[in-house]
Order: C-alpha cells, then structure tokens, then sequence
C-alpha cells in the first residue's frame, strides 16, 4: 500500500505540472495577445494590424481588460499626483461662475452680455502681457464673425468692427497671443460653399516670406474676396479675386496696393486658391522630422478662428481633448493631421504650440518616442501624437485651478484693465511675471468642464495647462512597448501556476488554505506596487491588469485540479481508514501520515445515551428502531461536528465525541459544553416528528469532562480508528451514568466547569467518591449559556447555593427547608435528593470527620462502555 501511495503522489506531480504548463500558456497566451495588440490610447487600432483575429469577441475582451486597466491606471496616477507639487508654470485665468455674476452688476459697455466683446477680450489679453504673462492661451471659440458692435474705433474697412479691434490689439503684443481652435476627427469631411465667379484678379503684391504673404492674403479673405497665392521664382505673388476692372482698382486702393495688376483669371489659377482655412492651415502648421504623419488623429472638420484673426500677431493651436471609451481624459492630442488639396499638414496643441513659443523655434522632431521641442524640451508622445498627461496633484482642486497650483478669477483682470483706462493703479497683484497663462471659461456650457482620473469635473483650461506644464519640464508618462507588457504578462501567468502548483499541499487545511490564497494575493499585491513604484519613479506605464488576470486565471484553473486531486486522497483516506473518517482527520492524515501515531493533548470528551431505550427497542419493529435511531444518530453527529467535534464511536445507544483533536484549540471546552446544550435544543424540535412517525419520544442523558489523553490512530492492521484513550474518558462515562441518580441531564466535570464558566453556567451538583478512584470528584450540571439565563433561573441558583452552603456547614435543619422549597417551587430533582439526605443527617447526622462526599455506584450500560 506504501508503495501504491509513493506512485500515486508522483504521477499526481507530473499530472499538476503539466496542467499548471498548459493554464500559463493558456492565459499568458491569450491576455498577453489581447495587451500586445492594445489600442493607442484612443486611437482605434488599424485594421489591418489584427485583421486574423475575430473582431466582436477580439473588441469585446480588449474593451473589458482595457477598462481594468484603466482603473489601475488612475490609481498609479493618484499616487503619483499625491508625491508632487502643484506646476506655477501655468497660471489658469477663469470666466468662471463668480466672474459672470459680477458682470452681469457692471453698467460698462458689453461687460454685462455674454459673449463679451472680443475687443474686451483683447484688452484682457493686452493687460496680462502687461502684467508679465510670457503668452497667454485664449482657449475660447472665435469660429464666427463676432455678433458684437464695438466700443471704440476701429478699422473702417473691417467687416466686424469688434474682431478688427481684436485683432489690432493682439498685433500690440506680437507673437504674445495664442489662439486656440478644436476639430472633430468623425464624420465626413465637409467641403466649403461655391463662391461666385470671379472673372479677374488683381494683384496686390510680391513678397520674398510666406508669412507676408499670409497676411496679405489674410486681409483678400476678410474682404470677403478669394485669395490665390502663386510661385513667382523664388518670390511669392498674392492676387485677388474681382469682377471687373473698377472692381480691381477700388479693392486695391482699398488694400493699400499702389500699382495694382489687373488680368483675366485662369482655370490654372485654382490650384493656388486660398480659402480661410487652407489659410489657417498654411500658417498653424509644423514640420515634425522623423513622424509618420499617416499615424496621427485625421482631422474632419475644423473649427478655426474667422478670418479677421489670422494676422501675424497671433499663434494658433488645438484645444480640442480626446476621452477614452469610458468618458475621462488622460492623453492629449499634441499632434494631428488635415490634408488639403492632396497635401498632408500636421497641426499642434495649444500647450505645444506655446512651448514652440517659449523655445523660440520652428523645429519639432520625433525620436525614441518622444518629441523634442528644438533643444529646449522633449516629451513621451506615442506616434499618433498623444501624450500622456503627467498629474500633479492627486485630485482637482478648488476653483478653476485643477491640478496647477493657482487660478485667478478673470475679473480681478477685468478691474486691472478698467483701473488702467480710468488712469489709476491696478488694484490686483495677481503675480504672472514669467509664467504663462490660459483664459478659459469654467462656468455656463458643459464643455468647459471634462472627466478625468483627477476628478468628474476638471476644468478644460486646467487640462491644457496641465500640458503646458508637462512640456515646459520635459516630464510625462511613457507607456512601455507591447514587447514587455506581453513578456510581463506570460512571466506573471507562469508565476502563477507556479504558485498553485507548489502550495497547493496547503489546501488541506482551513489555515492552509487561507495562506494559500494568501500567497496568490501577496504576490498579486507585490506586482502592483512595483508597477506603481515604476510609475512613480520612472514615470514609466507597465500593464497591470493583463498580467494579474493571466496570474489569478492560472493561479484558479491549476488550483482546482489540484483540488480536484486533494479529493481523490481524502477517497483514499476514507477508503483506508474507514467510512466514519470526520473531514478534519481526513485533512490531517493526507498532509501528515505521521498525526496517525498518538499522542497527549489537553481535550474534552462527551458521552451520552438514551434513556430507557430499551424499552423502546422492544417495542418497534427493526425497520422503524434502526430508523428511529439513524435519525437521532444524525442529529447528534450534525451538532459535534457543528462545533468543530469529532464523533468517536457509537456503542448501542451510546454516542462518545470529543473536542481538541485533530484541530488544535484551546476552546474544547466551551465547544463540548455548546454542543451539550444544542442537542438539547435540535433533539426538542425533531420530538414531535419522532413521536409521529415512530410513536416514541427520546430523551437523553449527557456528561462533559476533560483531561489529558492520548490521541491518535489506534487499532490493528486490520483495522484503527482515530480515537482518545485516557481517565476523562472513563469519568465522562461514570457521570453520564449518574445523571439517572440526580434526575439531571448533562453533567460536567471540574477542570470542564472551570475551563468554560466564563461563557456558561454550572452549578454545584455534588462532591462524590467512585468505586475504584482514590479522589472524590466535584460534579456540576451544565445549566445554560450565560446571556440566557433567566430571572426565575437565576433564583433556582441562587437558592440551590444557599442550601448547598448549610447543607456543608451541617446545618442541616436549614438545609432541609431550603431543599424543600427548591424542591416544590422548581421542581428541582437535585433538591429532592439533598432534601431526602438532610431528613436522614437530623435523625442520625453524620461522623464528625465528615466532609460531605457522597460515595455513588456508577455501575449500568454507560459505566460498563467506558
């Protein structure tokens, strides 16, 4: 049989190893596919990238991990967030709530109406150039001709008067100003109206740079001509659409050209025809060395600033804030591509073309996954041009500040710029000299408020800044290469069969079990803090969910095999040592062969039987007596192994359990008593069940008491037992004999009573002598669980120890009334006794050398089985 077992335990190794093997692969397999081929960012992937995979299933499980994902994401990011300070570099001016509230009080001219005048806005810009602002970002949409009239003078040739005045204002500070526009990457592309035929051009002048000639072009666009821009050599022509020679001559006066060329358009002259937004483009677009500009985000629609606004003395860049598939921001587009006329322009963010700005260079380039800006900063930037935003604080703050360090309202601006008209000093210190500052609008629309992992509602300003900040310290977050998110998730897969199948011996106990597990969890634990200490410190992103799912699914699949096998040693178990094998034994001998030897432990042993089964055994059919006994048998069996007990032996009517074996606890005693005081109670619901079916009701007498035994397999090879051999088992059985003498049901022991007194109740039954033991023994009946005592209860006790006091003191006469009482009001069976023996004591009291031990013959069926 030995050798069976050393055979069976190897094969059951090899069995383990290869499913373990096979789970890795499977896992690591298959979620290391689903993160090796992850999206890019928002980016759908390509098609043609993955086209063997299925697409729905492929999509849904990518979806799925990649949800995961992104919560352990936010959570590195939070982390990160709480171990930084909050950037100054960027300072966030706001329209915000308390901003509109005060305007909508002031009597100035358009302070009050919403939008404001864009020459209000221009001064605002103005101001904060005066103030000491490096650039400021305009995040706000000038997509139409502005419906306000102005204030003050303007240009008498512009079209809107208010965008004229804006854009003389920004021309104060050249270069200083940043206007942002947004796009939508869904949908068709939507071509420009059909103008009139123009059938002439006049031309309005030779320039040698492309930036003078966007500016002439600029002011043909805002006269509402068509503007064509032609090669002359290496010089640039602009010319202009008109409709006859008067036509000609007035635009050109108009214009400021001073000879100006009148000719008959061409058909050819359409290929260099600029419309606003081939204007825009020209002069907002950069050259990206080393940048596949087939990879960025492909631009629909585009929403520029009107044409009034496409001077020289403003930047342009994207506001526009892309969310993953579950709504919050955490990347932003710094690149993105339009194509016009066949031609593929790359245009920059916002905060990126800010940085251009402060680096004073035209230069971007594209290296080892990050962009340089000229020499000055370089960024992480995935090659569909998203950059991952880098927080600097953990969540948003109050106001409009998000995760920068401040916020101003962008009223205290407005009282500067009206203080400053009105010939006083600026009231406000607002602290801008050398940082850059983006005005933004945080109340009114939703759009100016976006979900990201720092908060639900972080202002859109905040978020450029944010970036701004990022690229001005060179600082962001790399996302590491497929290549190790897969290897990480196959190793993590392995390491956890690994686990299962090493540890799996743990699973034959509770304890095991729960170190087990607890090891799957240590480990799963271990992974993510080293992948957010990597975050943290090297701001590098590594998978996570991928490679702890692949870990648990491995871990789970090797495990249950390998419970599964458990299972066939415990049948093994059973089958060698006997169908009445409790599970916990069953654990213990299959991790530990050696637990069969004996040996000595403090427990506590239970015996109890039926009273006059006999009588009933005469009286029932065989079929309804083994019934009747199989029922209570289960019964009794369900309670001890309830409270953790094992049933010994059944020996006729009689049940022997025991506690402290093969579980270790120091509780054995409260354990014997409980499931003393349970039987009770079950036994009492299943009476009249058992008098319906079997005619007869049962009632049993039980007995508690522990001691050091010896505990382990005993028997002959032919067949053992895992039993307890000791004195606390013969005095269990003599007390449980004697319960018929004091008409009690369940009595206990001393060192039982004085174990579990602190959760039950006993009282002091009798101090007796047994035939064939030297010392008398103190017997207490088990009376109740200590929060149920009742009043009346505790009134039986409390008499029962007055008269137990007297009856020692040989006061006897005393005794004997207090017996009596006990004996009428509580029909108590022990007081009858006691009452009956005082009676004896006043007609022949006892030997002077008495001490109160009464001898008792513990003889009959239950003393007999111990």
């Amino acid at each position: 049989m030995q050798g069976h077992r050393v055979h069976f335990a190897g094969r059951r190794f090899l069995k383990r190893l290869g499913v373990s093997l096979l789970m890795a692969l499977f896992f690591g397999g298959v979620l290391g596919l689903l993160v090796y081929l992850r999206p890019a960012g928002v980016v759908p992937a390509r098609e043609s990238s993955r086209a063997w995979v299925p697409t729905a299933v492929f999509d849904t499980a990518q979806g799925w991990l990649d949800g995961w994902e992104r919560v352990t994401y936010d959570w590195r990011v939070r982390v990160l967030g709480e171990r930084s300070e909050r950037p100054d570099e960027a300072v966030v001016i706001a329209i915000d709530d308390e901003t509109l509230a005060e305007a909508r009080q002031d009597v100035r001219p358009g302070v009050a109406a919403q939008p404001w005048p864009r020459q209000l806005v221009g001064r605002m810009v103005h101001r904060l150039v005066q103030e000491g602002a490096l650039f400021v970002l305009v995040d706000l949409p000038f997509t139409d001709l502005s419906p306000n009239a102005c204030t003050g003078a303007a240009p008498p040739h512009a079209m809107s008067c208010d965008d004229a005045a804006f854009a003389a204002l920004l021309e104060k500070d050249p270069g200083r100003a940043l206007l942002g526009f947004t796009w939508e990457s869904q949908g068709p592309r939507v071509l420009p109206p059909a103008n009139r035929l123009w059938p002439y051009r006049v031309k309005l002048g030779l320039y040698d740079a492309p930036a003078q000639a966007h500016a002439r072009a600029q002011a043909v666009l805002a006269a509402q001509r068509p503007a064509f821009i032609l090669p002359a050599g290496s010089q640039i022509e602009v010319w202009a659409g008109v409709t006859d020679e008067a036509d000609g001559k007035a635009l050109g006066a108009r214009l400021g050209a001073t000879t100006p060329i009148l000719e008959e358009r061409r058909a050819a002259d359409d290929a260099y025809r600029v419309g606003p937004t081939e204007l825009f483009v020209a002069m907002s677009a950069v050259e990206v060395v080393g940048l596949d500009a087939a990879e960025l985000v492909e631009l629909r629609h585009l929403q520029h600033p009107v044409v009034p606004l496409l001077g020289a003395g403003a930047g342009f860049g994207a506001t526009t804030l892309l969310a993953d598939p579950d709504g919050q921001v955490r990347a932003i587009p710094h690149l993105v591509s339009h194509t016009l006329r066949g031609r593929r322009y790359i245009l920059p963010s916002l905060p990126l073309a800010a940085a251009m700005r402060l680096a004073e260079t035209r230069t971007l380039r594209y290296e080892d996954g990050k962009l340089h800006v000229g020499d000055a900063y370089a960024i992480p930037m995935s090659p569909s041009g998203l950059s991952l935003l880098r927080w600097d604080a953990p969540n948003v703050g109050r106001g409009s500040r998000g995760s920068l360090a401040r916020s101003i309202r962008a009223w205290n601006v407005l009282l500067n710029v009206f203080d400053v008209a009105d010939e006083r000093p600026a009231r406000f210190e607002n602290d801008l000299e050398g940082r850059t500052v983006i005005l933004t609008k945080t109340a009114g629309e939703p759009g100016h408020v976006r979900a990201t992992p720092m908060g639900a509602e972080t202002p859109s300003g905040a978020i450029l800044g944010q970036a701004l900040a990022n690229l001005l310290r060179s600082d962001g977050i790399t996302r590491a290469s497929p290549d190790l998110d897969l290897l990480l998730t196959v190793g993590l897969a392995f390491l956890g069969a690994f686990l299962a199948l090493s540890l799996s011996f743990l699973l034959r106990s509770v304890r095991g079990a729960v170190l087990y597990v607890g090891f799957l969890v240590a480990a799963g634990a271990g992974y993510a803090f080293g992948a957010a200490y990597v975050f943290v410190e090297q701001r590098l992103w590594v998978a996570m969910a991928g490679p702890l799912l692949a870990m648990v699914g491995a871990f789970v699949v090797t495990i249950r095999y390998a419970y599964g096998t458990e299972r066939q040693i415990r049948d093994f178990v059973h089958n060698a040592l006997g169908r009445y094998v409790s599970p916990d034994v069953a654990r213990l001998v299959a991790r530990d062969l050696s637990l069969m030897r004996p040996e000595r432990r403090q427990m506590s042993v239970y015996v109890c039987d039926i009273e006059g089964f006999t009588r009933i055994s005469e009286g029932l059919p065989p079929e309804q007596l083994v019934g009747l006994f199989n029922a209570y048998l289960t019964e009794i069996a369900a309670v001890v192994r309830a409270t953790a007990g094992q049933v010994d032996k059944y020996i006729g009517d009689s049940v022997m359990a025991f506690w402290g074996a093969p579980v270790r606890t120091d509780r054995h005693a409260h354990l014997a008593c409980e499931a003393a005081l349970k039987m009770h109670e079950v036994l009492a619901e299943c009476q009249d069940a058992w008098e319906k079916k079997y005619g007869h009701r049962l009632t049993f007498r039980a007995a508690v008491d522990t001691g050091e035994l010896v505990v382990g397999d005993l028997g002959s090879e032919m067949k053992s037992n895992y039993t307890v051999l000791g004195d606390a088992v013969g005095l269990a059985s003599r007390l449980e004999a004697i319960n018929k003498v004091y008409g009690t049901h369940v009595l206990a022991g001393e060192t039982t009573a004085q174990l579990a007194s602190s959760s039950y109740v006993f009282r002091m039954v009798d101090h007796v002598r047994f035939p064939g033991r030297a010392q008398p023994v103190r017997v207490h009946e088990l009376v109740a669980r200590r929060g149920e005592l009742t009043p009346r209860m505790q009134e039986q006790l409390a008499l029962h120890e007055q008269a137990l006091t007297a009856y020692h003191q040989r006061r006897f006469a005393e005794a004997h009334a207090l017996f009596e009482r006990a004996a009428h009001e509580f029909l108590d069976t022990v007081a009858v006794l006691y009452a009956e023996r005082c009676a004896r004591f006043l007609v022949t009291p006892p030997p002077a050398d008495w001490d109160g031990v009464h001898g008792v013959d513990a003889s009959g069926p239950s003393a007999a089985a111990a």
